[in-house]
C-alpha cells in the first residue's frame, strides 16, 4: 500500500504514533505474562476515541470549558454517553483528590483545593446540564414547581421532632420544629424526642401519616393543586441532559463506592499521563502511592484502637484520638499514605494487635491512592446530585426512573436496576457513604407516592438479602439501609400493597425463620446459646417490619389480602410451633441446679412477637373467612403438638363423688415451660368467636383435627400451677433464672400475651368443660388430692406449709377465673372499663403519679395505655405541695373505692396486703365496719357464662364447706386464715352474682339455671358459717364473715331489713357509732382530768420555788446561746462591734463533746486541741466576668475585683479531738487502700486528696481547723511560771532569749528600768486625766505638751542606754518555731534614704531593724511604757486615736518602708541567723520589707504634737500576754494553712512559705463574702439567717485566722505583708495594683488580721481586738470602695432608689469633690453624669454598698463576739438597714462626717493617679468591671424546653468538621455547649485526657461544673475528674415529673423552684458535697467514666 507524505497531517501521525506505542507496549506487557486489564470500556473508549482529545480540532482538552464545548457537541450528535465523563474524571480526579504523604491526616480534605474543585467538576456538570447560567436555569425550574405538599426534611442526629398523641397514626409519624410551629398539633397532646441516628424524615403533608391535620400551614398550600406527572414540567432537552448526568454519576459513584479491588481501578479509569515520556513508567506504575485505611466497626473499643495506633504508627496520643474521632464518625480514615510495604507494615500491625485473644482484628485495607480519590470524589457527586434533586420535581421522577430501570445484559437478561445494586451492596460502604446514599434516596424517591412504591417493591424483592446482609455486619441499625424499612411498612396503603401483590409477610417471616432455624434442638423447639443475645437482636428487627406492615388494617378485605395474610399467618404458626415448649425447666429436688439457664433471649422473642400476635389476633377479628381459617390453621397445630407429646390419662376421683379421667402429667417432676404461644393465640380467638357466632361447638370450629378441650386446657393450667407452686417454695432449687421469668410473667411489659392469656384460656376452658370436670383438672394438677379428701393425713412439717400455700393458690386461681371479668370479651365491657379497673386497683394501692400509673398499665401498638382518657373520671390529681421535691400523684375519688378487689389478678402479694390495711384503715377513720367485700361484677359474654356453673358447681360446694368445716375443727392442720378469707370471698362473689341476676331480672340463660344461695343453703353451707361466728382462729376476718352470713340471709329471705343495698354496713354501723362515741367521751373526761392535775402541780412547784425564779437573772438561766439564730439579748444601749465605744463580747459556749469518744473538753488554749471538719475548695462562683478564666498565681495573692479565683472554706461544725481525728483519718486511708483491692465501686471521696467523710454527718472534708477561744480570753497576763512543758508561743521564745542574756545586759535592763518608771508615771496620769476629761479623738493643748515632755525625757534616758548598749554585742537570735507572726503588705517607700538621713531625725543605722536588733530590747525601747511594768488595766480596746493621725503615723511607717530582695532573706534571713539554704529556699518567694521601729513613729508624731502613745498602744502586748497552745495546735495550723495553699494555688507549698497566711485570709474573706451572697440570693438578712454550718464555720474560721496573723509562722513575713497592703492602698506604685483590681473586702480582711504585727520584730503581736485602728482601717477601706463605685458610674446611674434621706446638698459635696478626681482620668466632667445631685448620688452608694457592709458586719461581728442588733436580724428598706450597719460598726452615716479627713481628697488623687487606672481606662474595648457585691446566678432558661433543645439542635462539634454533636452538654454556669462524652473534644489536664465536660468545668469552675444534656434532659454534676452525678433535671411535665432521657416525651416547662435549688447549690458551693450525698446514698454500681464526660 503506497502513502503519499503529501496527505499526512503531522499531528495526526503523532496521535497515530502514540497509539502505535501504546499497542506495542501493551503487546509487550502480553508477551511477557504481565498483568493487563482490558474491560469493555477500553475497547469501547478506543471504538469511539474517547480518550480526552476532541478529534475535530485534535487538541487536547485540558479546560473545562472546552470539556463543555466537547460535552455540547457529542449531546448534539446524539453520541454523548456515561464514557465522555469518565474519561474527564480519570484525567482530573487523581491530580486534585489523591491523598499526599505530607497531607494532614486529621483534616483529610485540607489539601483539597475546593474552588478549583467546583469550577472543574461541579459547575462543569451544572453549565451542561442546564446549558446556560445554572443558577438561572435552576430558578426557573423551581418555580415551574407547585408548592410543596410534602415537607420531607431528613432528621439529623439528636434534631428534636414531635409526634402528636391525638393524631398521629403510629409514633413513627412525626413532624420536624418548623412544621410542627406551624400546625394544629401545637395544640394537641404531643410528644417530644430526638432522633438517636438520624435518616428519618418529617411526614408534614403525608395523608396517611395522620388521622386529621396532615399538613401545617406552609404545607398546605400544596394540597390545593392537583397532581400531574412532574416530567412533564421538565423540558426535553434539559430532561434528556440530566439523563445522562445522572446515569454518568449514579453509575460512576456506585461503581467506586463498591469496588472490590482497592489496589487498581477499572481500566477506564487508570490514570495516563500523556506528558510522561515513558509510557511504560506510567503502566508500570512505579511511584504509585498506597494508603492504609482503618474501617469502623462494633467489636473494638477507642482506647484498644487509640493503642494500636500508638504502637502501628509513628503519632502522639492527639493525633491518635483524632484518628480514632474520625473513624467512629466517616466510618474510615487514612493514617498512612506512602509506597506499598509501609502502608501493608502498618497494616499488619493493626491487624496483629487487634486480632489478640481470638477477637476479629480491626479492618485495616492498604488501597491505591487513585481509588481513594476518585472515592472521595464519588461521595462528593452523591452529595452534589442531592442537592440538584431539590431543584425540580422533574428531576426527582427522572432520578427515580432511572434507579429503578434494568438494562438488558449482553445474553438478554434483565440486568440489576442501580437501585437493586445498592441495597445488595449496602454493607460494603462505610458509614458517610451509606448515610449519604441513604439521604439521595429518601430525598429523591421516599417523597413521592409513585416512586415510593417502586421502591417498596424493589426492596421488598431484595429483602432476604438485606436483612442477611444486615445481620452479618456490625453496625448499628440506623447505619443500614434495612432503617428505611419503617419509611414504606408504616404507610397503610403501601403496606396493602405489598401484602396482596408481593407477598411481603411470607419473604419477611421466610427470612426470619431461615435465621431461626440452625438455633432449633432435636425436640424442633429453639434453643438459645449463653451470650447470643447480641447476635439475635438483629434478628429481632424483622419483627419490628411485620409490626409495621400489620398496624393498620384494611377497611375491606380481598381476596388477595386474604390470600398475602394467611400465607404469612400460616409462617407465623410454624416460628410459634418452634417456641412451644422451649426453655422449659424441670424441678430440682436433690441439690442447686448447677448453671442457671439461659432466659433473656426466649424472653426478648416473646416481648417483640407479642405486638405482632396482637396485631394478628386484630386482623383476624376484622373478617370471618380469615378469622375461620385462622381458628382451623391453629387447631391444627395444637393438635400436632398434643400427638408429639402424647397425653396418657387415668382416672381420678374425689371421695368416691366426682369422677374425671385426668392427664397423667404431674407438673413437680417434667418439664414445664413458660413459652406457650400456640394456646395463648387460641385464647386471643376465643375473645372474638361471639363476634361471629361460633362457639367450641360449632361447626366451624369442629371441622377440623382439634385437640380435645381438656387438652387445651392442659397447657395453661401447668404453667399455672408451676407458678403457684415456685410461690409455694417448691422450686427453690431452681435458682434465680426461674424467678426471673415469673417476674416478667406478670410484668405489665409481658403479661398481655402470657399472664393475661393464660387466665383468659382457663376461663373459656372453665366456660366450655363440665364444671366439676374441670374443678378435678385443677385439684389434680394442683397436686390437692390428699387434702380434697375428708381425711386428710399430712405428717412432715414442710410438706403441711407447701400444701397449705397452694390450696390459698388454688382458691386464688378460683377466685381470678371467676371474678376477672373486665376483659374484652369475656365480660360485657369495653377497652375503658378495662383501663378503669387497671387505674382503680393501683389507686387503691396508694397515690400515684402519672409516669408511676403508665409503667403499670400494658400498652397497645401506639405505645399509649389509655390513662388520660379515663383518669380524670375517676381520680383527682394532686401537684406537688413542694416545689423543688416530689411528684404530683393521682388518688381515687371516694365513689369507686367500692371498686376495690382484694384479690386483683395483677396485685402481687405485696400490693395486695398494702391495698388491704389501706382500704381497711380508710375505713376506720372514717367510722365504717372495716370489710372488704367483693366489687360489683359486670356480666359475662356468651362463650364464658359457663363460669357461673363452676361457682355453683357440687364440687365447688364441697370444697367450700370443706375448709369452712375444718376452720372450726380446732384439730385440724389443713387450716389457714387466707384459705378462709378466700372462702367468704369466692361466697361473697356467688351472693353478689346472684344479686345482680335477680336486679335485671334474668336468672335463667342458655339452659344454665343460677341458685347459688339455694345449694348453699341445701349443703349446710349458712350453718358452717354461723359456727365460725366468734371463733378466734378467723378473728382477722370477721367482718366478712358477718358480711357474707347477712347478705346470704337476705338472699335466702331469712332476714328483712330496710335496705338491703346496705344490709349489715348499716346496723354494725350504728352499733360501732355508739360505742365509739362512748369511748371518745370517756377518752375526754381522762384528758381533762389528767390536764387539770398537770396545772395544779405547777402552779403549787412556782410558788416553793418562787425564790429562785426570782434570784435567777433573766435570759442567763442557763443559757445556751445558739449560734445559729443569734438570740442573744441585748446589754444596755445599741451593741457596737468595734472602735472605743465597742460592747462587751457575748461569751460562747466553751465545752464541747467530741464526736468520736465523746468525751467533754473544756476550751482553752491549754486544753486538748478541738477541730472541727473542713471542706477547701477552690471556687470561681462568685467571678464577676464568666469569660476571665482561673487566674494563675500571682506575686503577691490579691483578691481580685473580679473575684475570679479563690480558696473557699465551709464547715459542717462536728468537734473532734485532733488527736481522735488523726486515728480516724489514719484508720480511713488503710481501709480505702483495701477497699479498692477487693472492690472497684466508686468512692465518694479521696483519700489521696486527703478527703474524709466527717464521721457524724458524712459530709466531705480535706482537712480540719482548730477551735480557738475567743480573743478576749487570750492575751491576758500571767506569770511566766504559769507555762507548761509542752507549751510553745511566744512566752517561750521570750524566756528563751532572755537565759541567753548576759550580766552585763541586765545591768543595763536595771538602769533603763529605773529611768522609765518616772515617765510611765507621767504618762499613765496623763492618760487617766486626758481620758477622763476628753473622751473624743481630739486631744487638749494641754495634754499634748504634757505627753510631749514626758516623751522627750524618755527618749533621752532611751538614747543614752542605747549608746551603751551599742558596745555591747548583740544576742543570737533564737532557732525557728512555731510562734507568733505579723502583719503583711508591700511597695517601694515614698523617701529615700539619704532623706531620712539628711533630715537628722534618725540615722540610718538606728532606723531599721537589722538582724543583729533583739526584739525585746527594742520592743522595750519602742514605747516609754511598754515592758513588762506596762498598765494593761487600759487596754488597746480603750485607745483613741483620731483617723487623722492614725493615717498620718501610717505614712511615717511607710516613708521608712524598705525591702529585702528573696535571695538576701532567704540565704541570711534578713533579720535572722543563717540558715539551712535548702530549707528556706522556697519560703521566702516574696520581696520581704521592713521599717523603722515604733520608737520613730511616735517620736515623728509626739514632734507635731500628736498622741504618738496612743498609737504606740495599739501594738503592745502585756508581759506574759503572749499566746501560746499545745504544739499539736501549731500542726493542726500548718495542716489547714497547707491545704489552702495548695488548693488555692494549685501546688505544695514549703512550709515557710511567705504567701501561706495570705492564702487563708483570702480563703476567708472569700467565704464570708459568698455567705453574704447565699443570704442575699434566698433575700434573708445576712445578720439573722445564718445556718448552724455557716454560723459555725465563720467562727472558727474568723478567729483562727487572727491567730495565723499574730501567733504563727515568722513574725517578719507578716510585718512584711502589713507594709505591702498599706503601701497598696496609701501609695502609688507600679508594682501595686490600682484599686480598681482590688477586692476591698479582701483587702479589709487581710489588713485586719496583718497591721497588729507591722511593729514587731520577733515578739508577740496583739491580736485583732475590733478596736480604733479596726474602725480606722474600715473606715479608709470604705472610702476606697466608694472611688470604685464611683467610676463605675453607669452602673451606679441605673441604680433605682425610691427613698428618701434627711441631709442636704452641702452634706454630700465630699461626694462630688471625690466624684471630679474620679472624672478627671475618664476626660469627662459632671455633665457626663445622669443625675449630679449630690443627695441622690449618696443615696445610690448607699444602696450598691449594702453588700460590702454586710459582709464587713459579718465579719467583724465574729472578730469581735458582739452580736448583732435584733433590728439587723430582720430585712429592712436600704436606707434603713445601711443606718443599722454603719451604727453598729461606728461609721459615720452621711459624707460630711466620712470623708471630712484631710487625707480622703489626697488617697483618691492617688488612687486615680495610678498608671494602671489610666491604662483599664483608655481602652475602650475592655470590660467594665463591677464592685457591686450582685448574687451571681445560672444562665436563664427558656421556660419551654423544646426552645432550649431546638437552640442546641444546631450546635454542631467544633473539631468534627460540622459533624453533629451526640452528646452536646450546656454550662449552666456561663451558657457555652460543648461536646461531651465525645473523643473527638477531649483535651488534657497536667498531661491526662479528660473529656470537654470536664476541660471546661476545670476552666470555667475551678474543678466544679454542672452542665444540662440537653439531648437527654439530665443534669451532671461534676466535681474534680473523678467524680460525679446525675441529678433530675429542672424541666417538669405537666404532671409535676422530670422525663430523664425524654423516654415519656411529655412537653417540659421550666421549674423555676428546682432551678432555684440548683443555683442554691451552685452558689454554697455544695456540687462536691451533693455528689458525695448522692454516691453515698445509691446502692447500685455507677459505671459512668467521669473523667471523660
Amino acid at each position: 500500500m503506497n502513502i503519499d507524505s503529501e496527505d499526512i497531517d503531522p499531528e495526526k501521525l503523532e496521535d497515530f504514533s502514540q497509539k502505535l506505542l501504546y499497542t506495542a507496549v501493551k503487546a509487550i506487557l502480553k508477551h511477557l505474562k504481565m498483568e493487563v486489564t482490558e474491560s469493555e470500556s477500553d475497547r469501547e473508549l478506543e471504538s469511539e476515541g474517547v480518550d480526552g482529545f476532541d478529534y475535530q480540532t485534535n487538541k487536547p482538552l485540558n479546560s473545562p470549558q472546552e470539556f463543555l464545548e466537547y460535552l455540547n457537541t457529542c449531546f448534539k450528535k446524539d453520541k454523548l454517553s456515561c464514557l465522555h465523563f469518565r474519561e474527564w474524571w480519570r484525567q482530573k480526579v487523581p491530580k486534585y483528590f489523591s491523598p499526599k504523604p505530607s497531607m494532614n491526616y486529621q483534616k483529610p480534605s485540607e489539601h483539597i483545593e475546593e474552588e478549583d474543585v467546583r469550577r472543574i467538576f461541579f459547575e462543569l456538570l451544572e453549565r451542561f446540564l442546564c446549558d446556560g447560567d445554572p443558577d438561572q436555569v435552576f430558578k426557573q425550574l423551581s418555580e415551574l414547581n407547585n408548592p410543596p405538599a410534602q415537607c420531607g426534611k431528613v432528621f439529623k442526629m439528636g434534631e428534636p421532632s414531635y409526634s402528636c398523641r391525638d393524631c398521629a397514626l403510629d409514633p413513627t409519624c412525626v413532624l420536624c420544629v418548623d412544621c410542627f410551629k406551624t400546625s394544629e398539633h401545637r395544640n394537641h397532646r404531643y410528644k417530644m424526642s430526638t432522633s438517636i441516628g438520624g435518616g428519618g424524615y418529617c411526614d408534614c403533608g403525608d395523608g396517611e401519616a395522620w388521622k386529621q391535620f396532615p399538613s401545617c400551614s406552609t404545607h398546605i398550600l400544596g394540597t390545593q393543586y392537583e397532581a400531574g406527572d412532574p416530567l412533564e414540567k421538565l423540558p426535553v432537552e434539559i430532561a434528556q441532559r440530566a439523563r445522562i448526568v445522572f446515569t454518568s454519576v449514579l453509575k460512576y459513584a456506585f461503581e467506586l463506592l463498591t469496588l472490590d479491588a482497592l489496589m487498581k481501578l477499572p481500566g477506564d479509569l487508570q490514570y495516563k499521563d500523556r506528558d510522561n515520556t515513558d509510557p511504560m513508567d506510567d503502566l508500570l506504575e512505579v511511584e504509585d502511592l498506597y494508603t492504609t485505611v482503618l474501617y469502623n466497626d462494633e467489636v473494638h473499643t477507642f482506647e484498644e484502637v487509640i493503642s494500636t495506633l500508638l504502637k502501628a504508627i509513628d503519632c502522639d496520643r492527639n493525633q491518635a484520638v483524632s484518628f480514632v474521632s474520625l473513624i467512629d464518625r466517616e466510618g474510615r480514615c487514612i493514617v498512612k499514605c506512602g509506597q506499598y510495604q509501609a502502608c501493608q507494615e502498618v497494616k499488619r500491625m493493626v491487624e496483629k494487635i487487634t486480632g489478640r485473644r481470638n477477637v476479629k482484628p480491626l479492618q485495616a485495607k492498604v488501597t491505591h491512592s487513585h481509588v481513594v480519590a476518585h472515592q472521595i470524589f464519588a461521595l462528593r457527586l452523591i452529595g452534589w446530585l442531592d442537592s440538584v434533586l431539590g431543584h425540580s420535581e422533574g428531576f426527582r421522577a427522572l432520578f427515580s426512573k432511572i434507579l429503578v430501570e434494568q438494562e438488558i445484559g449482553p445474553n438478554g437478561r434483565k440486568e440489576s436496576s442501580i437501585l437493586e445494586g445498592m441495597f445488595r451492596n449496602d454493607t460494603v460502604l462505610w458509614k458517610a457513604a451509606r448515610a449519604s446514599i441513604h439521604h439521595l434516596l429518601i430525598t429523591g424517591m421516599l417523597l413521592e407516592n409513585a416512586s415510593k412504591k417502586d421502591f417498596a417493591t424493589v426492596f421488598t424483592t431484595n429483602y432476604g438479602a438485606i436483612v442477611k446482609d444486615f445481620i452479618q455486619d456490625d453496625h448499628d441499625h440506623s447505619f443500614s439501609v434495612t432503617s428505611l424499612s419503617v419509611q414504606l411498612f408504616t404507610v397503610p396503603t403501601l403496606a396493602h400493597y405489598l401484602i396482596s401483590s408481593q407477598d411481603v409477610l411470607s419473604k419477611i417471616l421466610n427470612t426470619f425463620m431461615s435465621e431461626c432455624q440452625h438455633k432449633k434442638n432435636d425436640k424442633g423447639k429453639l434453643e438459645f446459646e449463653r451470650n447470643s443475645l447480641t447476635a439475635f437482636r438483629r434478628t429481632n428487627y424483622v419483627l419490628n417490619d411485620l409490626k409495621y406492615l400489620l398496624s393498620v388494617p384494611p377497611e375491606e378485605f380481598d381476596d388477595d389480602t386474604r390470600r398475602g395474610f394467611l400465607h404469612g399467618y400460616s409462617m407465623l404458626l410454624e416460628i410459634l410451633q418452634w417456641m412451644h415448649g422451649m426453655d422449659s425447666h424441670v424441678r430440682q429436688v436433690n441439690q442447686h441446679i448447677e448453671f442457671e439457664a439461659d432466659w433473656e433471649n426466649g424472653f426478648n422473642l416473646y416481648i417483640k412477637l407479642a405486638p405482632v400476635i396482637s396485631l394478628v389476633i386484630r386482623w383476624c377479628s376484622l373478617d370471618r373467612i380469615i378469622f375461620i381459617k385462622a381458628m382451623r390453621m391453629l387447631l391444627k397445630k395444637m393438635q400436632n403438638e398434643v400427638t408429639v407429646e402424647g397425653s396418657d390419662k387415668l382416672e381420678y376421683n374425689i371421695e368416691g363423688r366426682f369422677k374425671a379421667d385426668v392427664i397423667d402429667y404431674s407438673v413437680a417432676s417434667k418439664p414445664i415451660s413458660m413459652h406457650i404461644p400456640l394456646a395463648r393465640l387460641f385464647a386471643g380467638l376465643c375473645l372474638h368467636m361471639e363476634k361471629f357466632k361460633i362457639g367450641w361447638e360449632s361447626v366451624e370450629a369442629a371441622e377440623c383435627g382439634r385437640p380435645y378441650l381438656d387438652q387445651v386446657l392442659e397447657t395453661p393450667l401447668r404453667t399455672t400451677v408451676m407458678v403457684s407452686q415456685v410461690h409455694a417454695g417448691l422450686w427453690r432449687k431452681n435458682g434465680f433464672s426461674l424467678q426471673h421469668q415469673i417476674y416478667f410473667y406478670h410484668n405489665a411489659r409481658c403479661r398481655g400475651e402470657m399472664y393475661d392469656r393464660d387466665v383468659q384460656l382457663l376461663q373459656y376452658c372453665a366456660a366450655n368443660l363440665d364444671p366439676d370436670e374441670f374443678l378435678v383438672h385443677l385439684i389434680n394438677k394442683f397436686g390437692l388430692n390428699n387434702w380434697a379428701s375428708k381425711a386428710c393425713n399430712i405428717g412432715e412439717d414442710d410438706s403441711l406449709r407447701h400444701m397449705t400455700m397452694m390450696v390459698d393458690e388454688f382458691f386464688g386461681l378460683l377466685i381470678t377465673l371467676i371474678g376477672e371479668r373486665h376483659i374484652p370479651g369475656v365480660g360485657d365491657v369495653t377497652d375503658e372499663d378495662m383501663v378503669k379497673k387497671e387505674i382503680i386497683q393501683l389507686l387503691c394501692v396508694e397515690p400515684m403519679s402519672n409516669s408511676a400509673l403508665n409503667k403499670c398499665l400494658p400498652e397497645d401498638l401506639n405505645h399509649e395505655t389509655g390513662l388520660e382518657k379515663v383518669i380524670d373520671k375517676i381520680a383527682t390529681f394532686k401537684k406537688p405541695t413542694s416545689g423543688t421535691s416530689g411528684k404530683g400523684v393521682y388518688e381515687l375519688k371516694d365513689e369507686f373505692y367500692s371498686d376495690y378487689d382484694v384479690f386483683f389478678y395483677h396485685y402481687t402479694r405485696e400490693d395486695q396486703s398494702r391495698s388491704e390495711e389501706v382500704q381497711r384503715a380508710r375505713l376506720k377513720a372514717a367510722n365504717k365496719t372495716q370489710v372488704v367485700p367483693p366489687p360489683p361484677m359486670p356480666a359475662l359474654k356468651t362463650n364464658f357464662k359457663g363460669l357461673l356453673n363452676v361457682l355453683q358447681s357440687d364440687l365447688m360446694f364441697y370444697l367450700l364447706k370443706l375448709v369452712l368445716d375444718r376452720a372450726d375443727d380446732l384439730k385440724s392442720k389443713c387450716f389457714s386464715e387466707d384459705q378462709v378469707h378466700r372462702v367468704l370471698y369466692l361466697i361473697g362473689i356467688g351472693i353478689m352474682e346472684e344479686e345482680r341476676l335477680k336486679a335485671i331480672k334474668v336468672q335463667q340463660f342458655d339452659d344454665v339455671y343460677y341458685v347459688f344461695t339455694k345449694k348453699a343453703k341445701e349443703v349446710g353451707l349458712l350453718e358452717s358459717l354461723e359456727k365460725l361466728t366468734g371463733s378466734h382462729r378467723i378473728e382477722s376476718h370477721k367482718e366478712l364473715l358477718a358480711w357474707v352470713i347477712l347478705r346470704l340471709k337476705l338472699s335466702l329471705g331469712i332476714m328483712e331489713t330496710k335496705d338491703t343495698s346496705k344490709g349489715v354496713e348499716e346496723e354494725d354501723q350504728d352499733n360501732d357509732s355508739s360505742a365509739k362515741a362512748a369511748k371518745m367521751k370517756a377518752a375526754a373526761l381522762r384528758r381533762q382530768k389528767i390536764m387539770q392535775q398537770m396545772q395544779a402541780q405547777q402552779k403549787n412547784f412556782m410558788k416553793e420555788n418562787s425564790k429562785l425564779f426570782d434570784e435567777t437573772p433573766s435570759g442567763l438561766r442557763d443559757h445556751k446561746i445558739s449560734m445559729c439564730d443569734w438570740e442573744m439579748e441585748e446589754e444596755s444601749g445599741f451593741p457596737v462591734c468595734i472602735g472605743t465605744n465597742r460592747s462587751q463580747p457575748t461569751p460562747m459556749e466553751s465545752t464541747f463533746v467530741c464526736i468520736l469518744c465523746q468525751e467533754e473538753e473544756e476550751l482553752s488554749n491549754d486544753s486538748r486541741t478541738l477541730v472541727v471538719a473542713s471542706f477547701i475548695q477552690k471556687s470561681t462562683v462568685l467571678a464577676r466576668s464568666k469569660s476571665k478564666t482561673a487566674e494563675v498565681k500571682e506575686e503577691f495573692p490579691y483578691l481580685h475585683s473580679h473575684l475570679n479565683s479563690a480558696p473557699h472554706t465551709s464547715s459542717c461544725g462536728h468537734v473532734m479531738h485532733s488527736d481522735c481525728w488523726k486515728k480516724y483519718f489514719d484508720d480511713i486511708v488503710e481501709t480505702e487502700r483495701r477497699r479498692y483491692s477487693r472492690s472497684r465501686h466508686p468512692a465518694s471521696f479521696d483519700v489521696e486528696k486527703s478527703e474524709f467523710l466527717c464521721p457524724l454527718c458524712r459530709s466531705l472534708s480535706n482537712s480540719v481547723i482548730t477551735l480557738i477561744p475567743q480573743y478576749h480570753q487570750l492575751q491576758q497576763p500571767r506569770p511566766q511560771d504559769d507555762s507548761k512543758d509542752d507549751v510553745v508561743g511566744a512566752a517561750a521564745v521570750i524566756e528563751q532569749c532572755e537565759t541567753m542574756e548576759t550580766t552585763e545586759e541586765l545591768e543595763m535592763e536595771d538602769k533603763l528600768t529605773a529611768s522609765i518608771q518616772m515617765t510611765e508615771q507621767l504618762a499613765s496620769d496623763s492618760t487617766e486625766q486626758r481620758m477622763e476629761l476628753e473622751p473624743q479623738p481630739t486631744v487638749t493643748e494641754a495634754v499634748d505638751t504634757l505627753v510631749a515632755e514626758v516623751i522627750s525625757q524618755a527618749q533621752e534616758q532611751a538614747d543614752q542606754a542605747s549608746g551603751e548598749a551599742a558596745a555591747l554585742p548583740a544576742p543570737p537570735s533564737p532557732p525557728y518555731i512555731i510562734s507568733s507572726s505579723s502583719g503583711s503588705s508591700s511597695s517601694s517607700s515614698s523617701s529615700s534614704t539619704a532623706e531620712l538621713e539628711s533630715s537628722g531625725s534618725i540615722s540610718s543605722e538606728s532606723t531599721f531593724m537589722s538582724a543583729d536588733e533583739y526584739p525585746k530590747d527594742n520592743f522595750k525601747d519602742c514605747v516609754p511604757n511598754s515592758g513588762s511594768n506596762m498598765n494593761m488595766n487600759s487596754s488597746s480596746r480603750d485607745v483613741n486615736l483620731s483617723y487623722s493621725h492614725w493615717m498620718e503615723a501610717l505614712l511615717i511607717a511607710l516613708k521608712y518602708r524598705k525591702s529585702l530582695s528573696p535571695t538576701k532573706s532567704s540565704k541570711n534571713g534578713g533579720e535572722s541567723d543563717p540558715q539551712d539554704e535548702e530549707f528556706l529556699q522556697s519560703s521566702t518567694n516574696l520581696v520581704r520589707y521592713y521599717t523603722c521601729p515604733l520608737d520613730q513613729v511616735v517620736s515623728e508624731l509626739e514632734a507635731t504634737h500628736h498622741d504618738g502613745r496612743s498609737f504606740a498602744r495599739l501594738f503592745s502586748v502585756a508581759e506574759g500576754g503572749e499566746l501560746a497552745f499545745p504544739s499539736s495546735v501549731y500542726e493542726i495550723m500548718n495542716t489547714f494553712c497547707q491545704t489552702t495553699y495548695k488548693i488555692g494555688l494549685g501546688e505544695m507549698p514549703h512550709v515557710l512559705d511567705d504567701m501561706i497566711p495570705l492564702m487563708v485570709w483570702q480563703s476567708c474573706g472569700f467565704t464570708i463574702l459568698s455567705i453574704v451572697l447565699s443570704a442575699m440570693e434566698t433575700q434573708k438578712p445576712v445578720l439573722g439567717s445564718l445556718s448552724s454550718r455557716q454560723n459555725d464555720c465563720l467562727s472558727t474560721l474568723i478567729r483562727f485566722c487572727g491567730i495565723v496573723g499574730s501567733n504563727f509562722g515568722e513574725p517578719k513575713v507578716i510585718r512584711s505583708h502589713s507594709l505591702k497592703l498599706l503601701s497598696t492602698i496609701l501609695e502609688v506604685d507600679t508594682n501595686n495594683p490600682s484599686i480598681l483590681e482590688l477586692d476591698m473586702f479582701g483587702l479589709l480582711v487581710a489588713l485586719t488580721y496583718s497591721l497588729p504585727s507591722l511593729f514587731n520584730g520577733e515578739g508577740a503581736a496583739p491580736l485583732p481586738s475590733c478596736n480604733v485602728q479596726d474602725l480606722h482601717i474600715l473606715r479608709l477601706i470604705y472610702t476606697a470602695h466608694i472611688t470604685q463605685m464611683l467610676f463605675s458610674m453607669e452602673e451606679l446611674d441605673s441604680t433605682e432608689i425610691d427613698f428618701e434621706v434627711n441631709l442636704a446638698e452641702k452634706d454630700c459635696q465630699s461626694i462630688l469633690d471625690i466624684l471630679h478626681i474620679v472624672q478627671e482620668p475618664q476626660g469627662l466632667d459632671i455633665s457626663a453624669v445622669r443625675d449630679p445631685n449630690p443627695v441622690n448620688i449618696w443615696k445610690k452608694i448607699m444602696v450598691n454598698s449594702l453588700g460590702f457592709l454586710r459582709s464587713c458586719a459579718l465579719f467583724y461581728q465574729y472578730l469581735s463576739g458582739v452580736s448583732a442588733p435584733t433590728e439587723l436580724n430582720s430585712l429592712h428598706p436600704p436606707q434603713q438597714e445601711f443606718q443599722l450597719l454603719c451604727r453598729y460598726m461606728s461609721l459615720p452615716c452621711t459624707p460630711r462626717h466620712l470623708l471630712n479627713s484631710d487625707f480622703s481628697l489626697s488617697l483618691v488623687r492617688k488612687w486615680c493617679n495610678h498608671p494602671n487606672i489610666h491604662i483599664m481606662l483608655s481602652n475602650p474595648a475592655a470590660e467594665k468591671s463591677s464592685f457591686v457585691l450582685k448574687v451571681p446566678g445560672l444562665v436563664d432558661l427558656p421556660d419551654d424546653y423544646s426552645e432550649l433543645i431546638n437552640s442546641v439542635s444546631c450546635f454542631t462539634c467544633p473539631r468534627a468538621m460540622g459533624d453533629e454533636s451526640r452528646a452536646p452538654s450546656m454550662c449552666l454556669v456561663c451558657g457555652e455547649v460543648v461536646c461531651s462524652q465525645s473523643y473527638c473534644c477531649q483535651g488534657e489536664l497536667d498531661g491526662v485526657s479528660v473529656g470537654a465536660c470536664t476541660v471546661h468545668a476545670d476552666r470555667c469552675g475551678a474543678g466544679a461544673g454542672i452542665f444540662l444534656r440537653v439531648r437527654e434532659c439530665k443534669i451532671v454534676m461534676l466535681s474534680g475528674r473523678t467524680r460525679g452525678v446525675f441529678v433530675p433535671p429542672p424541666y417538669l411535665d405537666q404532671y409535676g415529673e422530670t422525663d430523664q432521657g425524654l423516654r415519656r416525651g411529655n412537653p417540659l416547662t421550666l421549674c423555676k423552684e428546682r432551678y432555684k435549688k440548683l443555683q442554691s447549690i451552685w452558689l454554697n458551693h455544695s456540687i462536691p458535697e451533693e455528689i458525695t450525698r448522692r454516691i453515698e446514698s445509691s446502692s447500685g454500681y455507677v459505671t459512668t467514666d467521669w473523667i471523660h464526660l
